[in-house]
C-alpha cells in the first residue's frame, strides 16, 4: 500500500544515559582482543550506550580480526538500552588466561559489577572451555571471600554442534556461580563462527530483578536486530525436540521458540551445578549476592562496636533486637521489590560474646518461586451427568 511523503522521525530511548539507582543492572564484558587508541589492556572503562563503546574503537570492524566484543555489546544495550556496562580488553592466549583476569576487573570496577560475561578471540576447544570454567568458579569464590560477589556467563566455546546427545553435563561440575550460553543467532554465525551469544544474556540478566528468571516469556522476547533465528555456537539449527530436553537436563543455556507464540527465548537459567542445588539458577545466586550486600553494608559500621550483657553474660534483648531491626531495615527493600518472598532474623541472646568477641546472627530469606512448568488437567464434562442406565 502507498503511502503519502511525509518525514518520519523514530523516537529513541537511552540517549540521556540515565541510570536506574539500583545497582543491579551493573555487568561486565571481558575480552582478550586487541587495544585501540582509547581502550588499553587491563584499563577498565564504563559504558552508557553503543555509541560510548564506538568512542573506545570497538566497532563493527573491530570484530573483524575475529573477535566479536562489538556485537556482544551491541547486543547488550539492544536487550537493556538503560543497562550499566563494565568493559576490559586483556592480551591473554587462552579462554583460562582470561578467566583469570575476572577478580582483577570486579577489583577495578570497586566490586560493583553483579554479572559479568567472558568471551575469548583465541581458537578455543570445549575441552579449554571447560578448564576455563573451572577457573572462573575460582574467581566468584575469591569474589565471594571479598565481599563483591557476582556471575560469570562464559560462552560455550567449541561447542560440539554436531553432538548434542554426547554433550558433557554441565551439572556435574559444581560451579554454581557460573553459567555456559551456547545459543546464537544462525544468520550471524557466518560472521561469528565459534561464538556464543553471552551479550544478550548478560543484557537480560542486567534487565531482571534479581529474582527474576530470564526465560520469562512475557518479559524476555529475544528477537530483534542481531538475533532472528535460534541456534548454537558454530551456526547449527535447532534440529529437534528432543536434542533440547538433553540439552536442558545438562543445564546449558540455549534459546528456543515455543509453537503458538512469536518470538525467541531463554530455555533457563541454569548454573553448572546440580539441579538440587540451592544455587542451580541464576536468579538464587543473584538474590543471595544481593542479600548478602545488603547485609553486610548494614551491619559493617558495627564493626568493633561495644556491646552491653547483663549480670549473665547474655545479651539484652534491646541488643538483640537492635542488630535483628539493622538487618530487617536491609532486607525490607527487597520484599517490597518481590525479589524474596520473606525473610526472618534471629539475634539468639545466649550466645557468650564476651568469650568469642563474636556476635552471630542468622538470617533466612523466602525466595521466590519460578514457574517453570505450568500443568493443567483438561478433559470433558458433561452437564447432564453419566447416564448410568
Amino acid at each position: 500500500m502507498s503511502t503519502l511523503n511525509d518525514v518520519a522521525i523514530n523516537k529513541l530511548s537511552g540517549g540521556l544515559g540515565r541510570r536506574n539507582p539500583e545497582q543491579d543492572m551493573v555487568s561486565g564484558l571481558l575480552f582478550s582482543g586487541e587495544e585501540t587508541l582509547n581502550l588499553k589492556f587491563d584499563k577498565i572503562e564504563r559504558l552508557a550506550s553503543l555509541e560510548d563503546a564506538e568512542d573506545l574503537g570497538i566497532t563493527e570492524s573491530y570484530d573483524l580480526s575475529g573477535q566479536s566484543a562489538y556485537y556482544q555489546i551491541q547486543q547488550f544495550f539492544r536487550m537493556n538500552p538503560s543497562g550499566d556496562l563494565y568493559i576490559m580488553v586483556v592480551d591473554a592466549a587462552s579462554f583460562a588466561d582470561t578467566v583469570k583476569k575476572a577478580i582483577d576487573m570486579q577489583e577495578k570496577a570497586n566490586g560493583n559489577i553483579r554479572q559479568m560475561a567472558i568471551i575469548c578471540s583465541s581458537e578455543t576447544t570445549f575441552v579449554q572451555t571447560k578448564a576455563a570454567l573451572a577457573i572462573a568458579q575460582e574467581q566468584a569464590n575469591l569474589a565471594y571471600t571479598d565481599y563483591m560477589p557476582f556471575e560469570i556467563l562464559l560462552e560455550g566455546k567449541g561447542f560440539d554442534t554436531a553432538a548434542e546427545a554426547t554433550s558433557p553435563s554441565l551439572a556435574e561440575l559444581n560451579s554454581e556461580n557460573v553459567s555456559v550460553v551456547v545459543a546464537m543467532d544462525v544468520e550471524k554465525a557466518v560472521y561469528y563462527k565459534n561464538t556464543a551469544a553471552v551479550g544478550l544474556a548478560l543484557g537480560a540478566l542486567s534487565k531482571a530483578k534479581v529474582s527474576e528468571n530470564i526465560a520469562w516469556i512475557e518479559k524476555f522476547n529475544l528477537t530483534g536486530n542481531g538475533f532472528a533465528k535460534p541456534g548454537f555456537v558454530g551456526g547449527k539449527e535447532i534440529k529437534s525436540l528432543g536434542d533440547l530436553r538433553t540439552l536442558n537436563d545438562k543445564r546449558y543455556i540455549f534459546t528456543q521458540t515455543h509453537t503458538g507464540l512469536a518470538g525467541v527465548y531463554f530455555n533457563d537459567s541454569h548454573t553448572c551445578t546440580s539441579a538440587t542445588s540451592d544455587f542451580a539458577y541464576i536468579e538464587n545466586n543473584r538474590t543471595i549476592n544481593k542479600a548478602t550486600r545488603l547485609l553486610r553494608t548494614a551491619l559493617l559500621p558495627k564493626l568493633a562496636s561495644p556491646v552491653l550483657v547483663d549480670i549473665d553474660g547474655k545479651l539484652p534483648q534491646s541488643v538483640s533486637k537492635s542488630f535483628e531491626d539493622l538487618c530487617r531495615n536491609a532486607l525490607e527493600g527487597m520484599v517490597a521489590n518481590q525479589e524474596v518472598s520473606a525473610f526472618d532474623v534471629y539475634v539468639d541472646p545466649k550466645q557468650n560474646i564476651l568469650a568469642t568477641s563474636e556476635l552471630k546472627v542468622k538470617a533466612e530469606i523466602t525466595p521466590v518461586g519460578t514457574a517453570r512448568k505450568i500443568v493443567v488437567d483438561l478433559g470433558f464434562k458433561n452437564p447432564f451427568g453419566i447416564d448410568k442406565a
